[in-house]
């Protein structure tokens, strides 16, 4: 996104939607230009990647969504669904399994003195939840995941080729169609898949956290568009990958954390491990399963290893985020002085056109306003050594004062960071 172009951030208003930064302070639409489309960086955290999977595209297809219809959370439950499909039985999603699992539901604006029906939000106006009853492992997403509409930016194809995949950008609210769509027990393959499960919940130490783990430490991002499913990754050179440098247990837990609840502990030990190249899946399940099969592809030509992460841990308590420079005009982002040029973007693998990521100046300025105190320091106020502040404290009996003690002043701690 150019420096000429408006400004966009998140609305503060209960409506969820964009703002366009103006005296004014009217909420508009973003502004595209030709073949562009948009999306989000807590998006990208949580598993969504360019070019998005066929599974990501017929869920939005099938459900008329929009990427900006769904939260961070919706996000990380289709992350953590694909990774379960693929990491664990070896076959790619449907959206019959998906609809079998999980429903979905219209996040309202809310207020007082809106009438009913309430309209849905702008942003973030369908909630995926486990469907009541489902089978599923459920998975807790953050409570609160403020400020993800600020971190809207532009991309777009630099040739002919469909390097995004996603619908044509309508900024109206979802219109619920298919919403209510279970297939109930009508689907032979979903009822193969719950059976399978339940029988590895009751002959293994599987759990959610192994699921969530999957597709952390393994570097890959569950909807975008790969070479190859997860049960067929291999070592570090895997194309699939975001990059072929390895998590530690602990920075493994800090990437959880960011996108979830867990309790994780930092010297975790897998439930049962994922499928890949070296653990196939089992005679068994490629008979209950003949996908597994049919789709497997042959094998593909190795990635370089990176010399740095693209995709590192980050430590939000000493994070000082900087501004991101602009790609308009065909150059990408920097990366350490270091780094060659062809690897100046990650999420796109090395055998396709690199996709121009049109991300502007200003989309994370606001990125880490959260927890952050914004008010300078008072003209007066000393320095970090200063002795604590006292106030003093008297008792009046009998319409006399007596006594007086100090006591120090009691200050509310700060902290930074997501909640």
């Amino acid at each position: 996104m150019s420096s000429e172009r408006s400004s966009p951030v998140a609305s503060s208003s209960n409506q969820g939607g964009f703002r366009k930064e103006s005296s004014a302070g009217e909420e508009i639409q973003p502004v595209l230009e030709p073949g562009e489309a948009v999306v989000f960086l807590a998006h990208f955290e949580r598993g969504f990647g360019l070019p998005v999977s066929d599974f990501f595209r017929q869920f939005l297809d099938f459900y008329h969504l929009q990427p900006h219809h769904l939260p961070g959370n919706a996000v990380f439950y289709l992350s953590c669904f694909v990774a379960f499909m693929e990491g664990y039985i070896g076959i790619r999603p449907v959206r019959e399994t998906f609809a079998r699992f999980f429903s979905l539901r219209i996040n309202s604006v809310q207020g007082k003195n809106i009438p009913k029906p309430k309209p849905p939000v702008q942003c973030g106006s369908c909630i995926i939840g486990s469907r009541q009853g489902s089978p599923f492992f459920k998975f807790n997403g953050l409570e609160s995941c403020r400020l993800w509409q600020t971190t809207f930016f532009y991309v777009k194809n630099a040739g002919d080729v469909d390097l995004i995949n996603l619908p044509a950008f309508n900024p109206a609210p979802p219109v619920k169609t298919n919403w209510h769509y279970n297939p109930g027990r009508d689907h032979t393959e979903t009822n193969q898949v719950v059976r399978f499960m339940q029988r590895l919940m009751k002959d293994t130490d599987i759990c959610p956290d192994d699921i969530i783990r999957t597709f952390i430490s393994r570097r890959v991002l569950p909807l975008q568009r790969r070479a190859h499913k997860i049960s067929e990754m291999y070592g570090p050179g895997d194309p699939t990958k975001i990059t072929g440098l390895a998590l530690s247990k602990k920075d493994v837990v800090l990437k959880a954390g960011q996108i979830c609840q867990t309790d994780m502990p930092d010297d975790w030990e897998w439930g049962l491990c994922p499928l890949s190249a070296r653990n196939p899946p089992s005679q068994d399940a490629r008979a209950r399963f003949p996908r597994i099969d049919s789709d497997r592809r042959g094998p593909c030509r190795k990635r370089r290893l990176d010399k740095y992460d693209p995709d590192p841990v980050i430590h939000w308590l000493d994070l000082r985020m900087g501004r991101t420079p602009s790609s308009r005009l065909g150059k990408s982002p920097p990366g350490p002085a270091d780094t060659p040029s062809e690897n100046s973007n990650p999420q796109i693998h090395e055998h396709v056109p690199p996709l121009q990521a049109e991300v502007g100046d200003e989309f994370l300025d606001n990125l880490m306003a959260e927890g952050q105190k914004s008010d300078p320091p008072a003209a007066d106020a000393g320095t970090s050594h200063a002795p604590s502040g006292k106030r003093p404290r008297t008792e009046v009996i009998g319409g006399k004062q007596v006594g007086s003690k100090r006591y120090k002043q009691r200050r509310m701690p700060m902290c930074s960071g997501p909640r």
